[in-house]
């Protein structure tokens, strides 16, 4: 029996939370019954380390965010491949490789990664991004959504509940070494070796609501409470961020040495970490600290909810709250039971978000999707 060709699309122009998660399904998906392949639509790495990993991965770059000229190639692709089931992920994707699999007669499965709204940093561009969303959304045949949170929204935009499935993304465990001596990475990362480490760990991004956790960094500072704070990632919020920094005088407490890899050796220095976003689709990043046994304070926001019962496995505050996240660190960094009782349970909940367990569910809405096309 021939394979079933699975196309991934998405825009592809970084290697964010979206790409990973499509990687790793690529590499998960049974291979006696699917054959992955990769569709970018912006210039980057991305198609590049699927390459590089073995896929079959093509970029065809459009121009601006409304190229529907990209439909004609992007058309072509699929029947030279002989492609059978489309799968979208982001509003490039979802705008033109929709459109181009409804008109090829392939079936559309669609991922929604996050809540559109909190995705940009003008409200033109968020409304602007969900019409686009909207008018293509009829095009396919089922939606997943990452978290109820994310669901909720989904059904916001007019889509049938039966259309909708919440498949939680799995945590991607193999990818993980054992971290370095903490020591030898506090010294990379100019850390003081015995003061405790609060750590966020994003995009430097408006939604990930580090302006809250540097408002939260001065008032456990002002407490008198000896810490320091790791700013993990790249984005567009760096210099804003910096300014902030300044302005609180937090030059000597707050470390941003932006993209870090390997991540595991972050979270073998950090003592807390803390997810303060204003909105998380659902929130990996709480699930790897958990893994590696670092408490979590995080908002109680999106799909956040979806994984930490506060106060058993972590701490959930108000998002937007600097007050209530400062106080919740603390807590943290204080009470040593109450850490001890946030890493055991911590490691207990992770092992219900198995990367097996949500690849064999998207398979289970492939071969749907099939019967019914």
């Amino acid at each position: 029996m021939s394979k079933i060709k699975v196309l991934h699309a998405i825009g592809g122009g970084e290697i964010g939370g979206a790409e990973e998660l499509v990687l790793t399904l690529m590499k998960l998906l049974d291979r006696e019954k699917y054959e992955p392949h990769l569709l970018c639509l912006c210039p980057g790495p991305f198609a590049e380390l699927a390459r590089e990993q073995g896929f079959s991965s093509e970029t065809i770059a459009m121009r601006h965010r409304l190229d529907i000229s990209a439909v004609a190639p992007v058309r072509e692709y699929m029947r030279c491949n002989n492609i059978d089931i489309v799968h979208t992920h982001g509003v490039r994707a979802n705008l033109v490789v929709r459109l181009a699999a409804r008109k090829e007669g392939l079936p559309v499965v669609t991922t929604v990664h996050s809540i559109l709204r909190y995705d940009y940093d003008s409200a033109f561009k968020a409304v602007f991004a969900r019409f686009l969303t909207v008018i293509t959304n009829k095009n396919t045949d089922k939606f997943i959504a990452i978290s109820g949170a994310v669901e909720k929204d989904i059904k916001r935009m007019g889509v049938l509940p039966e259309k909708i499935e919440v498949i939680h993304n799995g945590l991607d465990i193999a990818k993980f070494s054992q971290p370095r001596e903490a020591r030898e990475v506090k010294r990379e990362l100019g850390l003081h070796p015995d003061k405790p480490v609060v750590t966020v760990v994003a995009r430097l991004h408006p939604v990930k609501g580090h302006e809250y956790f540097l408002h939260a960094a001065r008032k456990v500072l002002d407490t008198g409470l000896e810490a320091q704070f790791l700013i993990i990632g790249e984005g567009i919020s760096r210099k804003k961020l910096k300014k902030l920094i300044e302005k609180l005088k937090l030059d000597g407490a707050v470390r941003m040495p932006g993209y870090y890899s390997p991540i595991e050796d972050i979270y073998g220095v950090s003592d807390v970490v803390c997810v303060p976003s204003v909105m998380e689709g659902l929130g990996m990043v709480v699930l790897e600290a958990m893994y590696f046994g670092v408490p979590v304070v995080a908002s109680n926001t999106g799909g956040i909810p979806e994984i930490i019962e506060d106060r058993v496995d972590g701490l959930l505050v108000p998002p937007r709250n600097s007050q209530s996240l400062a106080y919740a660190i603390m807590r943290v960094l204080v009470d040593t039971d109450l850490a001890g009782q946030l890493k055991k349970r911590g490691r207990e909940k992770v092992r219900n978000f198995t990367l097996e367990n949500m690849t064999r569910k998207v398979e289970k809405i492939y071969q749907d999707v099939r019967r019914e096309t």
